[in-house]
């Protein structure tokens, strides 16, 4: 009998996949049509708004607290906001940085705090058994920082010299000229220069603090091995005596629309490449059509499968690689695409790159490319749900960009149905080649010929500042 049993299993193996085709790939299954967890939203008295997602797959906790005012909030003292946030970890009232990183060294945590356009993240991590202790080292670093002056200085000094390195690296050049033709004067168009730095004081962290950092501006999500009814009790006794005020109101500028098409060139003698960026406007982070928009990105140039990776790589073999992505904020968005090349085929990538933004507007994409970009997004997004700070985030983005509350419960399924007719014609409604704004770093008496025969050239020098024709 022990003889005849593996024979048995053989045989009944060999019948269940006697009738498979292992020529064609299988047919994916359906994306689930809710595929993020629920959770729990509690307000506390003084307004601080609380997320709580119970995952007890690992016994770790991860708490990401936001203040709903970045750099945009910034005013007249722009880096305010990205040196408060650097700022939140390197001491407080109660502990000096050295005494702070040895407690949060000693029970394996980090807490990491980073400043964007809209908000001031804070986040800490670590094993459940060092909740009440986690909590703390949190509470300390948003609510006392002491922003001391030896720490100020140094990361001063930090930020001058990476902005002095940025004047070498023509990715960053290219980035920071982006943002100014797109967005303008609005803050989003914003870059830190030196004189910016050397012109912050503490005494301006210490007002952008106490201004910003109100319980009814903030939110706190809380995402592991954690039950609701236990950890909110712990939040409202660690944040419960955080007085709330009146949140600043925003004086801001209306954001510019591109018309036309023009071409600004930095001039970088010696490149013997150049970076190209080419920009339109987009719509904001609460755009109803986010998830689609998606895949047509991905069929544009969301990697090897995209077409500007294979029209400039695969085909012409002009680049390493070619990439396109939508930049959504709050309050506006932009639309880029990019690629570096070498000198003399520019102009050519940069026709290409405007071929390819017209053909995914004008001629119907087959069903075949958008079923596997279909794929590879919503696949991408299932995998990304294990990351929980990734799950925190997307929790308190549905409160701060005023998403539906079921975004992402239906964010896989919507992706995994999208056809090449919505494909056309959202690309059509988001993209263009005509009302584009070109962005190339590069050596200017070796490319702008070429370029002219484009459109009208803006010459810049590294100061990013235009030179007279």
């Amino acid at each position: 009998m022990k003889k005849l049993l593996p024979l048995l299993l053989a045989s009944v193996a060999a019948t269940a996949f006697a009738d498979v085709d292992r020529t064609k790939q299988p047919a994916p299954d359906p994306a689930p049509t809710a595929s993020f967890p629920d959770y729990r939203t509690v307000t506390l008295p003084n307004g601080l708004k609380v997320f709580v997602i119970e995952d007890d797959r690992k016994p770790t906790v991860t708490f990401r607290l936001i203040i709903r005012s970045g750099s945009i909030a910034d005013g007249d003292k722009k880096g305010t906001a990205g040196f408060v946030a650097g700022l939140l970890n390197r001491g407080t009232e109660h502990r000096d940085a050295a005494t702070f990183a040895l407690e949060t060294d000693s029970i394996g945590v980090k807490v990491e705090a980073s400043g964007g356009d809209d908000a001031i993240s804070v986040a800490a991590g670590g094993l459940t058994k060092y909740t009440d202790r986690i909590l703390d080292l949190l509470s300390d670093a948003v609510l006392h920082p002491s922003f001391a002056p030896d720490q100020f200085a140094r990361v001063q000094r930090q930020t001058l010299s990476g902005l002095e390195a940025e004047k070498q690296q023509p990715s960053s050049l290219a980035g920071k000229l982006a943002g100014k033709v797109v967005f303008g004067n609005f803050p989003y168009g914003d870059y830190l220069k030196p004189e910016d730095v050397t012109a912050i004081k503490r005494e301006d962290l210490v007002a952008f603090h106490k201004a910003h950092f109100l319980p009814n501006n903030a939110s706190l999500a809380v995402v592991g091995d954690v039950k609701a009814d236990a950890i909110l009790p712990l939040i409202e006794k660690t944040f419960g005596s955080w007085q709330k005020g009146e949140v600043p109101a925003l004086k801001l500028g209306k954001v510019p629309v591109l018309k036309g098409l023009t071409i600004h060139l930095v001039d970088r003698p010696g490149s013997v490449q150049s970076n190209i960026i080419v920009l339109s406007d987009a719509p904001p982070r609460n755009n109803p059509d986010l998830p689609e928009l998606n895949v047509v990105n991905a069929t544009l140039g969301g990697g090897f499968s995209g077409r500007l990776f294979q029209n400039l790589r695969e085909k012409h073999g002009w680049t390493y690689g070619s990439s396109s992505a939508f930049d959504y904020k709050k309050l506006a968005g932009a639309f880029q695409a990019t690629a570096e090349t070498r000198n003399e085929v520019t102009a050519p990538a940069v026709a290409e790159i405007l071929k390819e933004i017209t053909r995914i507007r004008d001629e119907p994409a087959k069903e075949e490319e958008i079923a596997l970009q279909r794929q590879y997004n919503v696949g991408n997004y299932l995998l990304s749900l294990e990351n929980t700070s990734r799950t925190a985030q997307r929790v308190q983005d549905i409160d701060l960009y005023g998403l539906p509350a079921d975004f992402y419960k239906s964010y896989a399924h919507r992706m995994s149905v999208v056809t090449p007719a919505q494909v056309e014609e959202l690309a059509k409604k988001y993209l263009t080649a005509e009302n584009v704004a070109i962005v190339v770093v590069g050596e200017a008496k070796e490319i702008k010929p070429e370029l002219d025969k484009i459109g009208k050239v803006i010459v810049y020098d590294q100061e990013l500042k235009p030179v007279a024709p």
